[in-house]
């Protein structure tokens, strides 16, 4: 568990490799691009055009996929059951390959749901944090193609392709319990491990959300594969929640004045409102969870905290244009900003539906007992309603994207000539 120094509430941070420094954000600054930036979009995707003749044989097996998607009812391209018997504990339902610590009922499903909210509240109302050139697509236009892995109950994807009628978006997810039957037609699930080997395809754009369940334990391995499954000029997102509580401070202004004036009494009122200000402080039963859940997340080789390490891969592979974006979220609603008041009543909603069904499951994968792991976490929830103690948990967006110029081959399209 760890305590860290955050900007004040309502502010985020992107790092641009391009700049290597940090620039602090207003949740409430509009996110419109300038007359460049689309201009720069436009050049992309028109050259990601040119460099097509690179993968034509890839880009016929793609045509092949899309005249399935569009000409077939199925919601799923590969399988429409899960291969394995599903694994019944703790009162919800398990993935059978016993891997995933997250379930796959409807308790998960109503989790991701908050999760797509809170994340597209974070992006102002987005769906990427990347800057997609989706305005310049026109009904002549190569179809743009969009993998979304771990894709859990296709929340992201469904409003994706409802959105933008002209790309092509397939979703892969180790189980269909959750996903919709009722899908549009540029939607596409299948039933796929994103820990295997991929097939020979190509994307224009690859996005990856909040897969620390369990499933992955080589992430190293799972962003190369998706840098190599990116078309030249291509782009990929990788989002993830840090598994950590930060002791935060969260208006460190909101009680102070810059007013000359002041008196003496007044002066006197402010130095009692500050002595009673609540104070950044972690819980005893939060800093006890935190310490059992890297203990025990690291005696079953998961790694719940790999984004640190993205952007360093991302450079060793040579993508251009790494840009990074963390923002705070307030664990219940205490921050004073509406906005990010908001994103605290959504967390605490994802935290109140969906803790306790993971933490049981891993927590008893090492031998605790429910009884145990339920009181700690009881303990837990009660330090959240508690207004002398505040926290934070950080959500981090990562973009990248592969140079594109015909001399570029991914290993993939190298493979199948």
């Amino acid at each position: 568990m760890a305590v860290e120094s955050i900007p004040p509430a309502g502010e985020s941070v992107i790092i641009d490799d391009d700049h290597e420094q940090g620039e602090k954000h207003n949740d409430h600054d509009a996110a419109a691009k300038t007359d460049d930036e689309e201009e720069e979009d436009a050049e992309e995707h028109e050259h990601g055009e040119e460099d097509e003749e690179e993968v034509e044989g890839l880009e016929d097996h793609d045509d092949e996929d899309d005249a399935t998607a569009s000409d077939s009812n199925s919601n799923y391209s590969s399988a429409s059951e899960d291969a394995l018997p599903p694994i019944h504990e703790y009162g919800h339902v398990y993935h059978g390959s016993g891997r995933m610590v997250t379930p796959n009922d409807p308790c998960e499903n109503q989790r991701q749901a908050y999760q797509h909210e809170l994340f597209t509240l974070c992006l102002g109302g987005a769906l990427t944090f990347t800057k997609l050139p989706l305005e310049h697509l026109s009904p002549d236009s190569p179809r743009f193609h969009i993998l979304d892995v771990g894709c859990g109950g296709g929340h992201w994807g469904m409003e994706m392709a409802q959105s933008n009628p002209l790309v092509d978006v397939l979703g892969i997810e180790l189980s269909s319990a959750n996903l919709p039957k009722e899908v549009p037609p540029n939607l596409t699930f299948e039933i796929a491990d994103a820990a295997e080997d991929w097939p020979p395809r190509l994307y224009d754009f690859i996005h990856l959300r909040n897969l620390v369940g369990g499933g992955i334990r080589d992430w190293r391995r799972l962003i190369v594969q998706a840098f190599d499954h990116l078309k030249p000029g291509g782009q990929l997102e990788f989002t993830e929640v840090t598994p950590l509580f930060f002791g935060v401070d969260p208006d460190p202004t909101s009680e102070s004045s810059d007013d000359a004036d002041t008196d003496a009494e007044t002066d006197q009122q402010q130095a009692e409102t500050e002595q009673q200000r609540p104070r950044a402080a972690l819980g005893a039963a939060t800093i006890e969870y935190g310490a059992v859940f890297a203990e025990i997340a690291a005696a079953q080789g998961i790694d719940f905290d790999p984004t640190p390490k993205v952007r360093p891969w991302l450079r060793e592979l040579g993508a251009e244009s790494v840009r990074e974006r963390s923002d705070w979220m307030p664990v219940r609603n205490w921050a004073r900003d509406p906005v990010v008041r908001k994103k605290g009543e959504i967390l605490y909603k994802m935290l109140e539906t969906g803790c306790n069904h993971w933490t049981l499951r891993m927590f008893g994968l090492a031998g605790w007992e429910e009884a145990k792991t339920r009181e700690l976490l009881d303990r837990v929830m009660k330090e959240y309603d508690d207004p002398l103690l505040r926290s934070c948990i950080k959500v981090t967006f990562i973009s990248a994207r592969k140079p594109g110029g015909k001399s570029t081959k991914t290993k993939t399209a190298e493979k199948t000539q």
